[in-house]
């Protein structure tokens, strides 16, 4: 097996950076192959023209048409099977037949079949260098493993389990060979970039692809702790992604990875905050702020029954959209049994605009309001202590000043809601009753 091929070999780094190809433009690179075709020693339609990025011995045959010296490599060394690769990725797909006119099937199959190619490809180009221990050597190995994991995830990403299989191995096997490397570190990307647009595609119905992109994006941070500047966006962007979906657990343990691993890194700040704010149940809120009504809020003195909190914008579409379900369900609800009090986050200082909105949409809340420019939006004090990233999100808070649900969906707090208050119409037959 690859694994196995890989773990045998000695030596350290090596370069999963720029393609081949990258390093002439296309006139010349095309220029090149046509040359090369019509050099008996290389078969027609088949390699690259080898630079120093390959780092392949000069062989006997040259070819120079005045601008450019041609290498060629000897054929089935690591160097002609790197030129294979690229001939194949700059051959239009399916050769000679338009693929763009076939069916998406069809097309499929092509590209299926091309992935393939380049793993076997990538696959002999790296038994061969394996152990070879030269720079030169190194940068083939390298270059093999970019187009073989390249390969490999285009393949996994069709759901093949062989192919998804292999992606894990050659992450394992990269990394005992050699944690620091280049490869490695690739390798561990591809990983995390096959979780996340799975997660992207399959989230919804299949949270086991978010719990995943989670896993991987602090396996990674654990494995690579050199590389804290790719680890800590990975760890954001998986954390926010377990967090909109409802998997706070996921979500903690991604922002705390950053915390824990990289404790001097700015960027601790703001997870400290979220991590406040996704462990608040069961805690007291700090909640305070000037109103649009020219009062002033604090959360502590509303005591004595339950509380709801709604952060808001006026042009988020998600609270936009929720906001006749919220606004029926609080009309049922009795006023004297529930408080309920809004923070706009609204970016501007318009508050003009943030009235006209509650007004038009017959919302009489308590609104904390910040007129000083710079405490506006997501700056407001209220928001950078709990780190907010997003609205709407929800706070169902007891009448003991403990939070006992958080949410981005009203659907979520409406249970609890009903559960803890009286409707208008039982509080009135009570009250006949007496």
């Amino acid at each position: 097996m690859l694994a196995t091929t890989m773990l045998s070999g000695c030596g350290g780094g090596s370069s999963s950076g720029p393609l081949v190809e990258q390093d002439l433009d296309s006139t010349t690179l095309q220029k090149s192959l046509a040359l090369m075709e019509n050099n008996d020693e290389t078969p027609a339609k088949s390699g690259i023209v080898p630079t120093s990025a390959v780092g392949g011995p000069v062989q006997k045959t040259d070819v120079d048409d005045g601008e450019l010296k041609i290498a060629v490599p000897e054929k089935d060394s690591p160097e002609w099977f790197i030129l294979q690769i690229t001939r194949l990725k700059l051959r239009p797909l399916g050769d000679d037949v338009d693929a763009f006119s076939q069916s998406p099937d069809k097309q499929a199959e092509l590209r299926r079949e091309r992935n393939e190619q380049l793993v076997n490809l990538a696959t002999e180009a790296i038994a061969r260098t394996h152990k070879n221990k030269t720079e030169a050597g190194q940068r083939v190995f390298g270059l093999a493993v970019h187009h073989l994991l390249e390969a490999e995830l285009q393949l996994a990403l069709t759901g093949d389990k062989e192919h998804i299989d292999a992606i894990y191995e050659h992450a394992s096997s990269l990394h005992e060979r050699d944690p620091k490397s280049k490869s490695a570190i690739e390798a561990g990307q591809v990983l995390i970039s096959f979780a996340r647009l799975n997660a992207q595609r399959f989230g919804q119905q299949e949270p086991k692809w978010l719990e995943e992109y989670g896993r991987l994006a602090r396996q990674f941070a654990k494995s690579f702790p050199q590389e804290e500047r790719q680890a800590i966006p990975i760890l954001l962007a998986s954390g926010q992604s377990c967090e909109f979906h409802g998997l706070t657990t996921d979500a903690i343990q991604c922002y705390a990875t950053i915390r824990d691993q990289f404790p001097e890194n700015p960027a601790v700040d703001r997870v400290t905050a979220i991590l406040r704010r996704l462990n608040l149940k069961g805690q007291p809120i700090e909640l305070t702020g000037p109103t649009l009504r020219g009062g002033f809020v604090n959360a502590t003195e509303m005591t004595g029954k339950p509380l709801l909190v709604v952060f808001w914008t006026t042009q988020a579409q998600p609270f936009v959209k929720q906001l006749p379900q919220l606004r029926d369900l609080l009309s049922l609800i009795d006023s004297e049994r529930l408080n309920v009090v809004s923070v706009n986050l609204d970016d501007d200082d318009n508050e003009s605009a943030v009235q006209a909105f509650l007004e038009t949409n017959g919302l009489n809340w308590e609104t904390i309001f910040q007129t000083d420019a710079e405490k506006r939006g997501w700056n407001n004090p209220v928001a950078t202590y709990y780190g907010i990233q997003s609205v709407p999100l929800y706070w169902v808070v007891s009448s003991k000043g403990n939070v006992v649900e958080t949410s981005n969906n009203v659907q979520q707090i409406e249970p609890l809601l009903r559960k803890l208050m009286v409707s208008k119409k039982t509080s009135e037959n009570e009250q006949n009753s007496r």
